[in-house]
């Protein structure tokens, strides 16, 4: 048997912006958003993100924001089954305008 694997490692590896996630979960913390009360350190993860290619070329911060239907059901994002609960696109657009509109007040310089 003869193989031949060709391997491509494109994705280089998502590092968070210590400050900047600093100043994320602090602007969190800050404005006390009630659906955003639970703030979570997950730790080093390994799945691949082409989120990373933003942190070469400014500072950034990815993260999760959590999901689940009410009705229950945790599926992976790709999986055919994935639902989400649609509560959290509200959410996640409430965090990020509040951390947009505090690092523009702030003019902070990450």
């Amino acid at each position: 048997v003869e193989v031949i694997v060709d391997y491509d490692d494109n994705y280089p590896v998502l590092f968070n912006s210590e400050n900047l996630t600093h100043f994320v979960v602090d602007s969190l913390k800050d404005q006390n958003i009630s659906e955003v009360n639970n703030i979570v350190d997950l730790g080093p993860q390994n799945p691949s993100e082409d989120f990373s290619y933003y942190g070469q070329v400014v500072p950034s911060t990815f993260f999760y924001m959590g999901a689940q239907p009410e009705d229950g059901g945790n599926y992976p994002h790709h999986s055919p089954l994935f639902k989400m609960n649609e509560k959290s696109i509200l959410i996640a657009a409430k965090a990020v305008a509040t951390v947009t509109i505090n690092y523009l007040f702030f003019n902070k310089k990450m």
